[in-house]
């Protein structure tokens, strides 16, 4: 009325309505506590001012994000909403319905409206289905959800809400995939999930997210979607419908079989699976055949080597748990088959994935400390595989052909004991019960090691730096007298290693002086110090 609009209220909402671009610059510069105050009587002032100098929604849109700012008394935002609810439900157009209601579902969810906020999802639901939608609908309706969804603490009441997996489901792009990463966060924040209509629900969203991304060349957020995937695969808990489990690992691997951190996790569920059931004796052991199985035929095509090589090494332990030596067997040939290609494959590994496939190597090594040995084969059949790796693989350096043959002689030395260290079960007879006594084994690993020792001499003379040559002299010999009595056989061995430990490194050198000391204790009498020569 002071702009000379109107004489008085009556006049000022009839005859003469104020301009609509005049009134969104007024309403931005207004005070906060005056929008507040009056909103219901700037609700009509817009109503009544729609003209073509500015869109209408837009000040309608306005209102709402200045209402935000402070919240007026709820009698005033009730009475403010209420009008909004019955200007929206005059439009036509879902752009023009989204460009309103967008800041008023913050209002309607912080003041729990529920009412309202049917309305409005039913309106969307109602205006979206009509006509294809646009880009800039897609945008507005991401707005809307991701509200929805920040609120909301249990997905399941999400869910619950009226038109809103409708609305997901005509949505597209980019927007329907940053929902769906919101709406599997959700899902996977907290505990198991076991509800069979929501692991429908999320394995469905899934696959639209799974659709809409090339994970073949992903990177950024793509790597986050594929986690999120993994995760939710993980969490699914069917409790004692293991069967049904299975099924669901197997259309997972069906649906997202691009994702090759997805079908590590699948390897790890189905193998959780056979030790579940294994809980009841052998009563579900062609169940747990299934998974065995189900993980054979899944790990070659996890294109990570050293993934592979850990998931054969696993589901080889499920095998051997469950008495399938067979299986036990074949999946550790294909570990060491995994180890014989990858030359050919990758052709070049960086320091961590040499490390990381030595680490793997050695707890194939530990594994085989309880497989029982191939007569037919030969008792050292495996070991002698591992062993050819070392001069087969161009990425096996000096040192790490050291610490594979030190793993070797640690497990050889461990098998020829006349109790193991550990078993996988009473049922399995280990080698120490499987060879009691017989002569044959005995000395195929006598004869084994005896040439594991030569090549471990071998491969330390053969170094060109002298510094590495005394440290992997001294590695070597340390591993020795931890896994072999230091009789007359061994003793040169150990004397020619510190020999060359002593010619390339320094008399005060801490490794060297600590080594002698081992040695020393081993073998009191053997006259071994730092100051004489043997």
């Amino acid at each position: 009325m002071e702009l000379g609009l109107g004489r008085n209220q009556v006049e000022l909402f009839g005859s003469n309505p104020c301009v609509s671009v005049v009134l969104h610059h007024l309403l931005k510069e207004l005070p906060t506590e005056i929008v507040g105050s009056y909103a219901v009587e700037i609700l009509h002032l817009i109503e009544y001012s729609n003209d073509k100098s500015y869109d209408q929604c837009l000040n309608y849109r306005l209102l709402g994000f200045r209402l935000c700012e402070r919240r007026p008394t709820l009698d005033i935002l009730n009475a403010a909403v209420d009008r909004i609810i019955q200007v929206v439900t005059l439009l036509d157009e879902l752009d023009d319905f989204l460009k309103v209601v967008d800041p008023y579902v913050d209002i309607i969810l912080q003041n729990q409206m529920d009412n309202h906020l049917n309305t409005i999802l039913e309106g969307i639901s109602e205006r979206a289905c009509k006509k294809e939608i646009v880009d800039n609908d897609v945008v507005g309706l991401q707005s809307i959800l991701m509200k929805i969804l920040s609120h909301f603490k249990d997905l399941e009441d999400v869910f619950a809400l009226g038109h809103f997996l409708e609305i997901l489901d005509v949505m597209y792009g980019s927007s329907r995939i940053s929902i769906d990463m919101q709406i599997l966060n959700m899902a996977t924040r907290n505990g198991c999930i076991n509800d069979p209509t929501t692991v429908q629900l999320l394995f469905e969203i899934c696959q639209a997210l799974h659709d809409g991304i090339d994970f073949v060349n992903s990177k950024g957020d793509d790597y986050q979607a594929a986690r999120l995937i993994s995760r939710f695969v993980l969490m699914v808990d069917y409790g004692a419908e293991m069967e049904r489990h299975l099924t669901f690992l197997v259309e997972c691997r069906g649906a997202f079989g691009s994702i090759n951190e997805l079908k590590e996790t699948l390897v790890h569920s189905s193998n959780h699976l056979a030790t579940k059931a294994l809980k009841d004796g052998r009563k579900h052991l062609s169940f747990v055949k299934s998974c065995i199985a189900f993980s054979e035929v899944t790990i070659p095509s996890i294109s990570d080597h050293i993934r592979q090589l850990n998931l054969y090494i696993e589901t080889s332990e499920v095998a051997l748990l469950a008495g399938l030596i067979s299986h036990s067997d074949g999946l550790v040939d294909s570990a060491i088959s995994c180890l014989q290609s990858v030359d050919l494959i990758n052709g070049s590994l960086t320091p961590v994935d040499v490390d990381g496939m030595v680490t793997s190597i050695q707890k194939l090594c530990s594994l085989l400390v309880i497989v029982p040995g191939n007569p037919e084969l030969g008792f050292t059949h495996t070991l002698k595989s591992i062993l050819s790796l070392i001069t087969s693989q161009s990425w096996i350096t000096s040192k790490i052909k050291i610490r594979i043959s030190c793993a070797i002689v640690s497990l050889s030395a461990t098998l020829s004991q006349n109790k193991l260290p550990y078993n996988a079960d009473l049922e399995i007879l280990s080698n120490d019960l499987l060879f009691y006594g017989d002569s044959s084994y005995v000395q195929e690993l006598l004869s084994f090691s005896e040439h594991v020792l030569q090549n471990l001499v071998e491969i330390i003379e053969q170094e060109p730096s002298g510094a590495v040559r005394g440290s992997m002299a001294l590695e070597a010999c340390n591993c020795i007298a931890a896994s072999f009595k230091i009789n007359h056989n061994i003793q040169p061995v150990c004397s020619k290693l510190i020999e060359t430990a002593k010619s390339n490194l320094s008399t005060n050198d801490a490794y060297l002086q600590s080594t002698i000391k081992v040695l020393d204790k081993h073998l009191p009498t053997s006259g071994i110090s730092a100051s004489t020569t043997i």
